[in-house]
């Protein structure tokens, strides 16, 4: 499993069953791995190593910060190497360029800082406090500082911030919210700067919706422009459910939210699903609407579909398939063993909810280890799912309780933990 750095190298994902392995994918397993064996140097080098570099397979939707932090605080790591990281990736001339795989380096090690800074870590809020002040990408900084940190750790910033604030920087400010809100009462400038916001906020009123007659003749018009496609497929996937999509559905492939308005046909789609899924650039999207809507005769067709995505390596789309296993239950038993290496090997951690999921519904027993593991995954929906479906013995009642009283967790695991703990 590869990817292209931006100097034309490849860098690689290890192993899953390593400790490295685990730990870039954000696993569960490498935490409890990293706990047992503490005390050996390789376990902090690892997680050094992966605060380093940002494995997140998609930046936008793939969480890492608060899974670092909570093994830098447990393993009691010293933060030099980190904050040095941090203060180096900020001066790197190629931090904005959106092609640069490294760059990931900076908003990992403020998102790890910005987290032991709100658990209690009192040199890290000193840490980012000073980089309102000094750093070059101060903004990205205090945006972050202010989600979650309590008032009193940043809102003596204010004159330090009017005094950075430049025009271009103005444009960026998000007005709606802390820190901008509660300093607009009492700085003139910063309170001009929320109504200028405000104003940039406003959108333009919805139109009323089309008929559905009216949206298909845009869609069969063959002089229609393709932003007047999208925009009637846009709007059928909120109408009533049109069967003549079906019809068109080849020709309209890869029109942003053709799947969802084909798949508000329910089982109606599945004929042609079965067509679309044999074979051709339609296979993916027939192969998602049978997950969503086939029978148990598609089982075979889903299966066959997993095995050619792993092949090439197609990492996106598995949540699909196994939302479809898990909907079919023990009758799927053969996406079992593919279900169990797909929890082990994805590198999209949000995929890893779908899959635990599956395996519950599939085969229960299956399910036991991935469930312990997922308590500590990187993903908060993964450890929601696994805080309310593990079994309850010693050593999970002792990882629920580590969750319940843990700063650094969601509120909403904590109290899902605690729950379960006075369940029984």
């Amino acid at each position: 499993m590869t990817e292209p750095d931006d100097d034309g190298h490849h860098w690689y994902y290890d192993h899953p069953r390593t400790l490295l392995g685990s730990l870039q994918r954000g696993h569960g397993r490498g935490v409890l791995v990293a706990r047992r064996d503490r005390r050996d140097a390789g376990v902090t080098d690892a997680v050094y190593a992966c605060i380093a570099r940002d494995h997140r397979w998609d930046r936008l939707v793939d969480d890492c910060g608060d899974y670092l932090a909570r093994l830098v605080r447990d393993l009691d790591m010293d933060l030099t190497p980190i904050t040095d990281l941090f203060w180096t990736a900020d001066r790197d001339p190629d931090l904005d360029d959106e092609t640069s795989y490294d760059e990931g380096s900076f908003y990992v090690t403020l998102k790890v800082l910005e987290t032991l800074g709100h658990a209690g870590d009192l040199r890290a809020v000193a840490e980012l406090r000073r980089a309102v002040a000094e750093a070059g990408h101060w903004m990205a900084v205090l945006e972050e500082i202010t989600y979650r940190w309590p008032r009193q750790t940043w809102d003596d910033l204010d004159t330090v911030v009017l005094a950075r604030l430049t025009p271009q920087d103005e444009e960026d400010v998000l007005g709606f919210r802390d820190p901008w809100t509660t300093w607009a009462r009492r700085h003139p400038r910063i309170g001009d700067l929320t109504r200028r916001t405000a104003e940039r906020a406003i959108r333009p009123p919805t139109p009323a919706p089309r008929p559905n007659d009216v949206l298909v003749a845009v869609l069969t018009d063959p002089l229609a422009s393709r932003g007047q496609r999208s925009a009637a497929v846009r709007e059928l996937a909120r109408s009533a459910p049109e069967p003549r999509l079906l019809a068109l559905a080849e020709d309209l492939f890869g029109t942003p939210l053709l799947h969802r308005a084909v798949s508000r046909l329910g089982p109606a789609v599945v004929d042609h699903a079965r067509v679309w899924a044999q074979d051709g650039r339609m296979h993916r999207f027939g192969a998602a609407l049978l997950a969503e809507h086939g029978t148990e005769q598609d089982i075979p067709r889903l299966i066959e579909a997993w095995d050619r995505w792993w092949e090439s390596e197609e990492w996106c789309g598995f949540d699909d398939l196994a939302n479809g296993f898990a909907r079919f239950g023990a009758v799927a038993a053969d996406a079992v063993p593919r279900l169990r290496a797909m929890w082990r090997w994805t590198p999209h951690s949000y995929e890893r909810t779908a899959c635990l999921r599956a395996l519950l519904a599939v085969d229960p027993l299956a399910a036991e280890v991935p469930l312990v593991q997922g308590l500590l995954d990187s993903e908060g929906e993964v450890r929601e799912f696994a805080v309310a479906h593990v079994h309850l013995d010693h050593v999970t009642r002792t990882l629920l309780n580590g969750l319940a009283h843990d700063p650094i967790e969601s509120p909403e695991v904590r109290q899902l933990a605690a729950a379960r703990l006075a369940s029984r």
